[in-house]
This record gives structure tokens, C-alpha cells and sequence, in this order.
């Protein structure tokens, strides 16, 4: 039950052909954007558009590699694609937190047999266009209609830090920075329901938009709009001074900022991968040192090097408001009047005649070693690199291979994908079957395969991570069952519920115009998912056992015979073994990288408590960057020499793993491996017998939604559905499950399902013991190791998820244990899903070895909060703010864990999990009559609570969050973490209030007598007194009133710090303000967290502090408020096209925990957003306290040694202010200016600072009172030099006679 998707199944399952990590940084909460440079695998829509919540297309991908490469045919009139060229359609789709990924050719007429078939090319996509200008531009376009009325620009620049000179290395991200945050025109898109982003890779910068059809302010088309910004940004920048040194501090505090253990592990696996090559040193982020020196000419000079017409490519993707040519029209009229580069003149030529400049041939400009073919003179196995840190807590080797990319462009090159998809899927269900076993001596391990355009080559890896004292039986396992594949390859069995599986996936797949993710990368091609479909039910029929077994024999040699390459070779050029390998023959590894930790204790484990990770698993995602100045082999080598320099833990030892030990680990030529028997596959996990005989004994019924139980007699004829508004239907079974459903054409041939049971941390005893704190979220995870039901192993039951593409997970949280599925509505599988789900209600296995591993995970997971700094300090602040009386928003300790009992964990979980405390929850692409037969027959035949022991609707009902009133000293915190870079964050948290029912309201909810008023949207001027107050009161009585004003209060807030703290002030590179809003709990909190340099973390965090304080003086405005509301409404609007967004608003809706939310919730969304006033938004800011005696702060720094704390930290600035002489003069006149201009609220808080009896003025009100100041001189300044600048390019004249 743990996170089992399909077609790859359980922990871990990360096998895969061309899964590509979505790369794309998101824009900031509040719409302010936020570009990065990100060593992420591939960007979004370069490479995998549509695999992220609220895409505006079927993703379009187009890598650098070879977009435009002999693979695209095109006219020499408009440069369009023909109808015969080749295409590959590579698809990949998220469900939740799974991403499927699934590949198929166009459909291929004429083909006679299978050899005429494998060679034949593909049919490809008829909508997609692509196009060049006369000045070389090059652009891509494709429509489609979902998500409706929205579409995405992407303007990819083919250069990237690979392309930088040694002594250049960042300058491709910062020029990034420059040109897109100054660019006026991408400052107009904000407000309009349009979030922008850039990011630059190693082989490219994008800029990306993602807009409405309509601007929501002009009421304009925001095409033309989105395609001149995109124009300015990367041909028409200004490069300010003031502007570059703006964006100089973003990329050093960006660098400070994601500077992790996790991204500096992420690096040395790319060093070490790519050591031969300029992708192992230069990092997008650059070296700082080069950064803080440079002339401003520098950006100009790579800008000018590098972005060039013929050197850009824009994609349109989307639900465009215009045809094919009208958008070809656009785009010549935008950039058609650019002119063509040229390379520099010659000494003495004239520069009419140098060469017109292009584009590299081949994207990224490196070559690589690859690991197959025959041995170089002297070549020995790939060297092992270790890399020890005392951050680290686990061992994790990964192991590379390197081959070049095979474009895909025939039915041969589509089989052979297929069957690797296979191949990589069986490994991991292998592997999670070893994990079930009990005491499994690893953690994970993952197999992975797949292209990569950003690096231009394709990459195998096998990662095994494990305790460090388990090492040796983790590699044992990982090698073994490779070894077990290379040697016997797959069952019949295996090959066969496989092949059915994808093609599954892939039928439903061609029924989803919306999600079509492309690639044009590497040179593979494009097409639509009804043709790929339809050819790859045509290729899987072609494959054999004897073809499967040779692509395992060959692409798995790299991680199986590690130091035996050169036998396995020979072994490839025998006669009898010449047909056992494909076309590429043995692979090898190019590269091994050992991760571990420093220092372990005497029984083998770590005693650091540090963060586990991988290629690709946290340092190289979105938006982030590391300090490449500290990567280079010479100083990673210093670093671990140092290692010593670090205070080693009491009774540690240091973790003295030598290559030579890996190596003969690898190469242990002892692991047995014999073939493999297959798992029995269940065709259905009940009987229909079993099913019937359920039904006559516990006569399932529908009731009406209302009343008891027992008011309603079985023998009546059922109600009838219930449909309220935006179609959803309520219906309750007779043992009391309530349902909510919602049919939507969002995915076709798809369902998601949600059952959940009120219950989490916050029902949980506090203290040690048997059932004592920890028990319902340990439990539950415990049951979901198990995933074993009725008369099913786990084993059994993932084959049969796999088979019928089930996909679903169990987890606890603070206030509910919720399990997730998502399956097909065809060939049976909704009706599998509902009998996985009966059996897991009514007969679910507790099993030993399961609990090991689940409290195993746990333990693993508290340890590592102590060496993470965002994690360390986060859980410090929240036990500042929390005291040990409400332990339960935070982990269970080592010991709590350890107490916990199977008995006491199976008592706490099965006393919620039961079909009284049960709302199911369904979306999706169903019939209504089906779907209410199965819920009948499988959830109302589920056994009702016993009588006597019903959950007391009173035990879990919450009062609100009791917060600890430490001394002000303990209030604001400092701690440091050691370690050998120097990072800082800091969080200032404080009380909120919650989700449901008003403001200053905290006693257990009660569900509102009568109908619910929508909101008065418009109130005239002339209206009365009596009817603005009835105004006001219909909107502050609405239940949704108090999420959406606390809604629009954070967009509001993080547009100001965001402008303030990151881009005036410079502080930081990320500072973000959030609310954390809970359903039954009768509070909740609100947090900033805020990066900076040590040296700027206390001013980051004061800074901070003053622009939540300054809301009081400098006012709202109805601007500010309008932009709030557009931002949140155009995510609302693209969100409605989502089934999980969707299951998330029906959850609740009849809890009657959460009695306040109704099916009236989703009618009066969108109303209260667009009914919401100023005063509102200034009521939920009045219902947070920002004071120092109801603030908390926690400031975390990491390096060698702790920082010097300042002498005024938060705690003291009231001490510091207390003597009235030491004022600045001008603070008492600041405050009262912007209190006047403040509305009625904002005054009378603003009073607060005015002085009081004692004649002194309120901390708060000087603090933001000296910021502003602070600001207003800085601001001053910079205008003094703009002007003294302009003056000086007006020529002659001096500043004075000017």
C-alpha cells in the first residue's frame, strides 16, 4: 500500500526509460517572479511540458541536442513539418506523486512483416509547426484546447554555462537575472493571471511564461503581450547599473541559499560523471569570487556573444486565440524585425562582410567517454571516488555508465524502449520483494535509464543506499539481482504482465488529448497519442524472450561484472554467446561514486543525524544553485582532509571504507543467482462468490445523508442522489461511510479516490509507550510496509496493482489518515481498486517484520532533522512556539518510536480506521450508475464499528493550539550546525487563526442553522450605513471568509517581501510568509522563512519583521488587492481542469468534524474572492500579532565556527529602543505620516506605536520606522547615481553646469 504505482511498484520504484525530472523553477507564491539557474535533468518545456500541477499544454518538448536535425523535414517556404516525417512519441504523466512514462511510434501502414515494421520510419504529430525566420529565428507551435484558455511561451536561448570561458563561470546565469528581472515589459504581465519564470542549465537559458488567452486587467489579447516581453527580456535589455548590482547580491545570496549537504552530493556525482568533459566543473551558479569582480561590460560582452536571433528558439503551446498562420504572423511581427548577427570582422574587414553567426551543431558542446565497445589500450574497471562529510548519515554508491543517445526514430528504436521500459520495471519489483523480507540490509535501491539533453548523453545508474554498518548486504542485494537479470533475464510471466500493463496505460493514455509530452530532443520526434498508441500495440507484439534477455544481457553488464569488462567482452565474441547480447554488446560502468558519512559509532551506525541523497533528488531540481568555486576536485579533496576540524561526536569513530573494499564487493564473484521464480498473479482479489455472500449477510443500503444510523429502514425504497452544486453528488451507505462524488472529463478513462478517517498526530497520547505518541502515524505506515490483506501477500497484491493499473497510498497526518487510489475506469479496473480497498478495511495484515521497517523509516527520519538546517531550525522554532504540551505537530523522538508496540499501534489505528469515521471521496471520468453499484457491493459491505465502540465524535473534536509563553529571551533563538560551508536561514513564527469560523473564534465548531447568503458583490456609494453593514456581515459570516482574507493577506504579504527584503534590500534570495490553516484544530500559525549569508542573516530577518510590521502604516491599496486576487483566481481557474485539485475540495464535505464546509463552500469560491474588500484583508492581519511578546524567531547558521551573535538580536530591540534620546528624529514623524494615510483599521493599529503613558515609543513602530528610513536613503542613492550617469552620457558637461 506504500506509494505503489504503476507500472513500477512500491519503495523506490524509479526505473525507467527517458523519465525526465521536471526542471522548470516555479514562480513565487505571490507572483513575483523568481528566475534560477538550476543543474535539474532537463527543463520544462525543453523537455517534459505537462508533468507539473497547472500546465497549459500537452507538453511540447524541445531539447538543444537536435531539434532542428535531419529528424525534421521541412519545407523551404514556411519550414513546416511534413506528414512523412519520422516521429517518436515519448509520454510521460503525472498521477499525484507518480509519474508515468510511457513511448510509442505513429502507426505504420504498409508493413508486411516484422523486419519490414521495425525499420519502417513514423507518421508524426499533424498540429505541430515549426518554423524559422529569415534572421535564423526558430519556433515551434502547437495548439491545444486543455486546459482551456490558457497557453505557455518559452523562449530557450541555446547558451548555458558550458558556453562560458574559464574566467566567465556564472556569467550565463547572471546575465539571466539581469535581462529578465529588468525588462519592463515582463513587470507588465504581473497582475494579469500570468507567472513568469527563467532558469539557466548547462546548455541553455529559458524564459517562460504562462499566461490567460485575455489579459484580466485590459481585457486584451495576452499573446502579442507575453511575445513582446519574452522580445525584450532577451533582445532589447537594458542592463542598469542598479539592476546588475541588484541582481549581483541575488546570485551570491541564491548561492548561499541552496548551498545544502544535498546539492553539494548531487554535484560530485556530476563531477565525477562528466569528469572528462566541462559538464563536471561548470555549474550554472559559477564561482563567487568571479561574480563579486565583475565589470558590467562582462555581462554585455556574453550577452552580445551569445543571444542572437538564429541562436533562439520560442515554443507557443497552448489554447491559442488565433490560427496556425494568424501565430506565425505574431511571431514575425515581434521578431522578424530583428537583424542577424554577424562574427566579429577581421582586422581591416569590413563588417557588412563577416560570416552571419549560428547556433552549435551539437547541444551541449562536450564529448563524452562513453562505456561500451571494445577497451582502450590499459583500460581498467572505472575508478571508485569516495566522498565522506560529516552531514552525511547513510551509504549510498552510485554507479554510471554513459552511452550516447539513440534518437528515436523507427519502430526498431520503439521496441527496443519498450522493452527497456520492462526490463527496469521488473528489476524494482525484484528488489521491493527483497525489501518485504524481514531486516532488508538496504534502504532503496533504484535502477535508472534514461536520455538526458541538458548533458547529451544517455546515463545508466544503479544507487544503493544503506545504514553504513548493512553496506556489504546492500551491494549484495543490488548486484545480485542484477546479476540475476543479466544472467536469466525475466519469466514469461514477468514479460507478459509488463508488456499488458504499459499497454494499458497507453490506451488510456491516447484517450488524453491534453497531456501529450513531446520531445524533439536528441532527435527524436513528435506524435499524437491515438497513432503512438496504436503502433505500440503493433511493436509489443514483436517482442520475444530471446530479444528482451538480450537488452538485459547487454545495458545491465555495466552494475553485474563490474572488474570482469574484459571477459565479458570476450564472452560477447563467442560463437555460442554472440546472439545473448544486443546490438551495443557488454556495457560498462564510466563511473562510481561512494557517498558516507564521516563517522559512525561502535555498532557500525551513523552517529551524525544527517539527510540521505541522490543524483537528482533534491540539488538538482528547480531553482536551485551551488557555489561551483567550492566544488572543484582540488578543494573537495582539502575539504575532506579537514574533516577532522569538525567536533566528532562522543564514542564516533571515523568510517574507514576503502574503493578497494567497494570494488571487491562489486566484483564478489560468490552471489548466487539462480533463475528467478515468477508470483502468482490473482485475477481478482474476491471472489464474486465471496463478494454476493457479503452482501446478503451485511445488507448494504443507501440512507439519506442526514439523521442517524438506525432512523432509516433497510426495507425503504434507497434515496435518491443528491446532486448539489458544481455537480457533485452526496450519498451515505448504511455502516456510515458518507460519499462525495464528481464526474469530470479532466483525464479521460481515469478515477482518483480518497478514503479518509478523521485521526492524526493530533489524536495521538502524548509521552513514551506502547500506544503513546507516534502510534497512528508510525502505525499507519507500518500497515503500509505490510500492503498484505486478507489471503494476499504484498507481493501478490503488487502484481495485481501492476496488472491493473492501480496506483495508491496509505499515510497519516496531523489531523487524518487518508488513502489515495488512482486507476483506470476500463477493463475492470475501478471494480480491482474497490476490492483492493474491502479487503484493506476488513482484513488488513499487522505483520512484524513490517513494523521494523516502518518505525526503521521513522527513526531514520527524525535523525536526519538535526544536520538539516531549513529542518533543524523549523522543528526548533516549532518547539519554541509549541512547549512539550503539543508535542504533536512535531516528529516522535528515537524513544517514542522505540516504545511503540504492535498491539498499541494496531489499537490506535483501527480505532479510526473504521466505516464510521469514514468519508470516501471520488473524481473522475466514471458512469454514475457503476460507480454507485461498486461503492454498495465493496464499501457498504465493509463491517461497521462494533456497538460500544464507536470513536466519540468528542475525542477527536480539537480545541485550539495551546502556545508556549517562554521568558523573551527563549522566544528568539540562535543554534549552529557545523559544517564546512557557511549558510544561514532563519523562521519568525507566531499564532493564526484557523481555517473555519471567525476570526477571534476558537471553541469546536457547530454547523450554521439556515442557508448560507452569498456574498453582496457590489455595494454603491450611496449605499446606507444599514446596508454596508449587512454587506460586511454576509461576507465575515461566510464560512469561507476566513481562509480566503488569510489567502489574499499571504499573496499580498509576499509580494511586499519579496520586493523589499529580496529585491531593494538585497538581503536574500528567497524569503517567503505562509499560514498554516487546519481543518478540525481550532488554530493554526503563521511562519517566514527567510535565507541569507550569516553576515545578513540577523538584518534578513529584521528586515522581515519590518514589512509585516510596516502593513499597519503603509496601507493596502485596492491595486495590490486586485493583483492578490488575479493570481489566486487564474491558479483557481487552471486548477478546476485538475482532478486532484478537485478531490481536495470535496474532502470534508460531510465530515461533521468540519461542519462548516458544504457543499455552499464551492459555489461561493470565486464570489468571496472577487466580494473581498481592503478591510477584510486588514481584518486577518489584525488577527495575527507580529509584537515581541507573541513573536518567535529561530536563526540557524552553518560553517566551521558559529558566527558572533549580534549585540542586538529581535529579543532586544526593545532594550535598544527604550531610551527615548537615542531615537532618530525623523522615526516619530515617518510613523504618524503613514499612519494617517492608513484606512480606520490600519490607524487604529498604528496607534499602538504612538507613545504611550511612559512616554516612550513601541519597538515595532521604530523598527519599521528605522527599516524605511534605511530603504528611503538607499533608494536615494541609487537615484543620485542614475542621475550623475545620465548626466555623464549627455557629454562635456560637467554634473554642476548641467
Amino acid at each position: 500500500m506504500r506509494n505503489v504505482s504503476r507500472p513500477q511498484i512500491g519503495r523506490s520504484a524509479r526505473a525507467s526509460v527517458s523519465v525526465p525530472k521536471c526542471a522548470a523553477p516555479s514562480a513565487c507564491a505571490h507572483g513575483a517572479p523568481r528566475c534560477s539557474a538550476t543543474i535539474a535533468s532537463l527543463p520544462q518545456l525543453q523537455r517534459n511540458v505537462g508533468l507539473y500541477r497547472g500546465n497549459a499544454s500537452r507538453g511540447l518538448t524541445a531539447s538543444s541536442s537536435a531539434a532542428f536535425g535531419s529528424t525534421v523535414r521541412s519545407s523551404p517556404a514556411t519550414r513546416l513539418i511534413k506528414r512523412g516525417s519520422p516521429y517518436i512519441h515519448a509520454a510521460a504523466y503525472r498521477r499525484g506523486n507518480s509519474l508515468i512514462v510511457c513511448a510509442a511510434l505513429a502507426g505504420v501502414e504498409g508493413a508486411r512483416d516484422v523486419t519490414a515494421m521495425v525499420h519502417a520510419e513514423v507518421q508524426g504529430e499533424e498540429n505541430l509547426v515549426v518554423g524559422q525566420l529569415e534572421n535564423g529565428f526558430r519556433y515551434v507551435i502547437l495548439p491545444n484546447k486543455l486546459p482551456p484558455k490558457r497557453f505557455e511561451a518559452h523562449l530557450e536561448i541555446h547558451a548555458g554555462s558550458v558556453d562560458e570561458l574559464e574566467y566567465e563561470r556564472g556569467v550565463a546565469h547572471f546575465v539571466e537575472h539581469v535581462t529578465f528581472l529588468g525588462s519592463k515589459k515582463r513587470e507588465n504581465l504581473l497582475g494579469t493571471g500570468s507567472r513568469a519564470n527563467a532558469y539557466t542549465d548547462f546548455h541553455h537559458t529559458v524564459f517562460h511564461v504562462h499566461a490567460p488567452i485575455v489579459n484580466n486587467v485590459t481585457g486584451q489579447h495576452m499573446l502579442p503581450q507575453v511575445l513582446e516581453a519574452l522580445e525584450e527580456i532577451a533582445f532589447k535589455p537594458e542592463f542598469l547599473d542598479t539592476r546588475i548590482e541588484k541582481e549581483r547580491k541575488a546570485v551570491i545570496a541564491e548561492a548561499q541559499m541552496m548551498n545544502t549537504i544535498e546539492y553539494r552530493v548531487d554535484c560530485q556525482l556530476l563531477q565525477y560523471l562528466h569528469e572528462e568533459n566541462n559538464l563536471g566543473c561548470r555549474f550554472p551558479i559559477g564561482m563567487m569570487d568571479q561574480v563579486k569582480a565583475w565589470e558590467h561590460e562582462r555581462l554585455k560582452d556574453f550577452w552580445q556573444k551569445w543571444y542572437f536571433p538564429a541562436n533562439a528558439t520560442l515554443y507557443v503551446v497552448g489554447d491559442l486565440d488565433r490560427n496556425i498562420e494568424e501565430t506565425q504572423e505574431l511571431i514575425q511581427k515581434v521578431f522578424g524585425g530583428l537583424h542577424q548577427a554577424r562574427e566579429p570582422p577581421q582586422e581591416g574587414q569590413d563588417p557588412a562582410l563577416s560570416p552571419v553567426k549560428s547556433r552549435h551543431s551539437i547541444r551541449p558542446p562536450v564529448e563524452h567517454k562513453h562505456g561500451y565497445g571494445p577497451l582502450a589500450v590499459d583500460e581498467g574497471p572505472a575508478k571508485i571516488s569516495i566522498f565522506r562529510h560529516p552531514l552525511l548519515q547513510h551509504f549510498m554508491l552510485s554507479i554510471f555508465c554513459k552511452l550516447p543517445i539513440q534518437p528515436m526514430t523507427t519502430m526498431g528504436h520503439m521496441k527496443q524502449m519498450l522493452m527497456m521500459r520492462i526490463i527496469l520495471s521488473v528489476y524494482q519489483f525484484r528488489i521491493n520483494t527483497r525489501y518485504i523480507q524481514a531486516d532488508p540490509p538496504f534502504m532503496a535501491i533504484e535502477i535508472d535509464i534514461s536520455d538526458s539533453g541538458r548533458e547529451g548523453c544517455a546515463v545508466s545508474t544503479l544507487t544503493i543506499t544503506s545504514q553504513p554498518s548493512d553496506w556489504r548486504g546492500a551491494v549484495q542485494v543490488g548486484v545480485q539481482e542484477v546479476r540475476r537479470m543479466q544472467r536469466h533475464g525475466l519469466t514469461k510471466g514477468e514479460l507478459d504482465r509488463y508488456r499488458t500493463a504499459i499497454l494499458r496505460d497507453s490506451a488510456q493514455l491516447a484517450e488524453q488529448a491534453n497531456k501529450i509530452p513531446s520531445s524533439l530532443a536528441c532527435g527524436h520526434s513528435v506524435m499524437g497519442h491515438k497513432d503512438a498508441h496504436k503502433s505500440m500495440v503493433a511493436v509489443a507484439e514483436t517482442i520475444s524472450m530471446e530479444d528482451i534477455n538480450a537488452l538485459a544481457a547487454s545495458m545491465l553488464t555495466f552494475a553485474s561484472d563490474y572488474g570482469n569488462e574484459e571477459a565479458m567482452l570476450k564472452e560477447a565474441e563467442s560463437e555460442e554467446r554472440k546472439d545473448a547480447f544486443s546490438y551495443l554488446g557488454p556495457t560498462r560502468a564510466t563511473s562510481l561514486v561512494a557517498a558516507i558519512p564521516a563517522y559512525i559509532d561502535e555498532t557500525g551506525a551513523s552517529v551524525t543525524e544527517g539527510v540521505s541523497v541522490g543524483r537528482g533528488a533534491a540539488a538538482m531540481g528547480a531553482g536551485g544553485h551551488i557555489d561551483a568555486e567550492g566544488l572543484d576536485l582540488e578543494a573537495l579533496e582539502k575539504e575532506m582532509a579537514q574533516l577532522d576540524e569538525f567536533d566528532v561526536p562522543e564514542g564516533a569513530i571515523r568510517f574507514n571504507i576503502s574503493a578497494d573494499e567497494i570494488a571487491e564487493a562489486l566484483a564478489d564473484p560468490t552471489f548466487e543467482t539462480e533463475a528467478p521464480s515468477d508470483v502468482e498473479l490473482p485475477e481478482n482479489l474476491m471472489t464474486q462468490e465471496e463478494v454476493e455472500a457479503l452482501v446478503v449477510e451485511r445488507n448494504p443500503h443507501y440512507i439519506p445523508i442526514e439523521g442517524d444510523l438506525s432512523s432509516f429502514d433497510p426495507a425503504a425504497p434507497a434515496p435518491p442522489r443528491e446532486e448539489t452544486f458544481s455537480g457533485v453528488v452526496q450519498r451515505r451507505l448504511s455502516n456510515g461511510v458518507r460519499i462525495n462524488y464528481r464526474q469530470t472529463d479532466n483525464e479521460p478513462n481515469g478515477v482518483l479516490f480518497r478514503a479518509i478517517c478523521n485521526g492524526g498526530r493530533a489524536d495521538e497520547k502524548m509521552g513514551a509507550g506502547p500506544d503513546g505518541f507516534g502510534a497512528v502515524v508510525v502505525g499507519t505506515r507500518v500497515l503500509s510496509e505490510s500492503g498484505a490483506m486478507g489471503r494476499w501477500g504484498r507481493s501478490q497484491v503488487e502484481v495485481f496493482c501492476v496488472s491493473n493499473l492501480i496506483n495508491c497510498a496509505l499515510e497519516a497526518d496531523e489531523e487524518n489518515i487518508m488513502m489515495d487510489f488512482h486507476c483506470t475506469v476500463s477493463e475492470g479496473g475501478m471494480e480491482a481498486m474497490f476490492q483492493l480497498l474491502h479487503l484493506f478495511l476488513d482484513s488488513p495484515k499487522w505483520e512484524d517484520s513490517a513494523m521494523d521497517r516502518g518505525k526503521q523509516a521513522f527513526m531514520s527520519s527524525t535523525k536526519s532533522i538535526g544536520k538539516s538546517l531549513e529542518r533543524a531550525t523549523s522543528d526548533r522554532i516549532m518547539a519554541t512556539m509549541m512547549g512539550t504540551t503539543e508535542r504533536k505537530f512535531r516528529e516522535p523522538t528515537p524513544e517514542e518510536i522505540d516504545a511503540l508496540t504492535m498491539d498499541g499501534m494496531k489499537s490506535a489505528v483501527m480505532s479510526l480506521l473504521h466505516a464510521g469515521n469514514m468519508e470516501v471521496n471520488i473524481v473522475g471520468d466514471f458512469d454514475p450508475d457503476e460507480l454507485e453499484s461498486l461503492l454498495l457491493r465493496y464499501v457498504g459491505t465493509v463491517k461497521p464499528r462494533e456497538k460500544g465502540r464507536d470513536t466519540s465524535q468528542m475525542m477527536l473534536e480539537q480545541l485550539p493550539i495551546e502556545f508556549y509563553d517562554p521568558p523573551r529571551d527563549e522566544r528568539h533563538g540562535v543554534w549552529h550546525l557545523q559544517d564546512s560551508d557557511e549558510r544561514a536561514c532563519a523562521y519568525m513564527a507566531g499564532p493564526a487563526p484557523a481555517r473555519w469560523g471567525r476570526f477571534g473564534e476558537n471553541s469546536p465548531l457547530k454547523a450554521i442553522e439556515g442557508n448560507i447568503r452569498p456574498p453582496i458583490q457590489f455595494v454603491p456609494a450611496s449605499a446606507s450605513p444599514e446596508d454596508r453593514a449587512v454587506a460586511i456581515e454576509t461576507r465575515r459570516s461566510h464560512p469561507l471568509y476566513s481562509s480566503i482574507t488569510l489567502m489574499l493577506l499571504m499573496e499580498i504579504i509576499n509580494s511586499r517581501l519579496f520586493t523589499t527584503v529580496r529585491d531593494s534590500l538585497g538581503l536574500t534570495y528567497d524569503v517567503s510568509f505562509e499560514v498554516t490553516m487546519l481543518d478540525r484544530v481550532r488554530s493554526g500559525w503563521f511562519s517566514v522563512h527567510v535565507t541569507s549569508h550569516p553576515d545578513k542573516i540577523y538584518e534578513a530577518l529584521n528586515a522581515s519583521v519590518a514589512v509585516l510590521r510596516d502593513i499597519r502604516f503603509s496601507p493596502i491599496n485596492r491595486r495590490e488587492l486586485a493583483r492578490a486576487k488575479t493570481t489566486l483566481l487564474t491558479r483557481h481557474e487552471s486548477d478546476m481542469k485538475n482532478n486532484e485539485y478537485w478531490l481536495g475540495l470535496i474532502t470534508h464535505l460531510q465530515n461533521p468534524l468540519v461542519p462548516l464546509k458544504t457543499a455552499t463552500c464551492l459555489r461561493d469560491l470565486k464570489s468571496m474572492y472577487e466580494a473581498s474588500t481592503v478591510e477584510d484583508i486588514y481584518d486577518a492581519y489584525n488577527s495575527l500579532h507580529f509584537d515581541n511578546e507573541r513573536l518567535y524567531t529561530m536563526v540557524g547558521t552553518s560553517g566551521k565556527q558559529a558566527p558572533p551573535r549580534p549585540e542586538f538580536t529581535l529579543s532586544k530591540v526593545a532594550e535598544m529602543m527604550g531610551d527615548e534620546e537615542e531615537m532618530p528624529s525623523a522615526a516619530p514623524q515617518a510613523a504618524a505620516a503613514t499612519a494617517t494615510a492608513a484606512p480606520p483599521q490600519a490607524q487604529a493599529a498604528a496607534s499602538a506605536g504612538a507613545p504611550g503613558a511612559n512616554g516612550q515609543l513601541d519597538p515595532m513602530a521604530m523598527l519599521t520606522a528605522i527599516m524605511a528610513a534605511q530603504q528611503a536613503m538607499k533608494l536615494k542613492n541609487a537615484m543620485d547615481q542614475m542621475k550623475q550617469q545620465q548626466q555623464q552620457q549627455q557629454g562635456g558637461s560637467s554634473p554642476e553646469q548641467k
